[in-house]
């Protein structure tokens, strides 16, 4: 069966995410790298647990899911996110909020990839008895532009007012968790919290699934 497989990757022509072997998914080594490993992140405007850093296999995997088209990897993170809000202590119920995703980047990554994700992490959760569902409360309200560069200061500036509440309503005897993908300043985080708070949502905290800088070595 293995040698099948090979074959297999090899006239598809199939690597892995992680380190470019010969693969049709991850190969065992880098999906045994990401093993979660939650802690929360230090310096957050909110409460954020974060499943791995933003480095080695995981920064592999998360670039080619957002910007290379593997979404086949979507189950992956999704499972990262969903030890991250294990790590956050929720209470009996969770409601995932997705951190929108502009209308650039679905075009770019093929839809909306973070909303996919949390989806698959609810789906853990509820496998392991927690009940989890996602509700899209957060849109967009004007187009930031993009992120990558902007110091803590300017990625503030850039998303004030871009995010608004939608007309989903979250359940008030659930605990929230906003979801995302990865967090650098968590200026986005504290965005959108800010947006659900005004609209009367408070909110436990955040879960990624990895944390750049690296989150601290305290496990939650």
């Amino acid at each position: 069966m293995d040698s099948w497989l090979a074959a297999a990757d090899l006239a598809l022509g199939a690597a892995c995410a992680g380190c470019g072997r010969v693969a049709l998914d991850l190969c065992p080594r880098c999906r045994a790298a990401l093993r979660p490993d939650p802690r929360r992140v230090v310096g957050a405007p909110v409460p954020v647990v974060a499943a791995g850093e933003h480095d080695g296999v995981l920064r592999e995997v998360v670039l080619a899911w957002k910007r290379r088209g593997h979404t086949r990897l979507t189950p992956v993170l999704g499972a990262l996110l969903a030890a991250s809000v294990c790590a956050l202590g929720p209470g009996d119920r969770v409601v995932l909020v997705p951190v929108p995703t502009t209308r650039r980047s679905r075009r770019r990554r093929g839809g909306d990839l973070v909303g996919q994700a949390a989806r698959h992490a609810a789906q853990v959760l509820g496998d392991v008895g927690l009940p989890a569902v996602v509700v899209p409360a957060l849109a967009i309200e004007r187009q930031p532009r993009d992120q990558v560069g902007l110091g803590a200061r300017d990625r503030r500036a850039n998303l004030d007012g871009a995010l608004r509440r939608s007309r989903r309503a979250v359940p008030g005897t659930d605990d929230v968790v906003l979801v995302d993908d990865v967090v650098t300043t968590g200026a986005t985080l504290a965005e959108a919290v800010r947006v659900l708070a005004a609209a009367g949502t408070s909110v436990l905290g955040a879960a990624v699934a990895a944390a750049r800088p690296a989150p601290t070595t305290a496990r939650s």
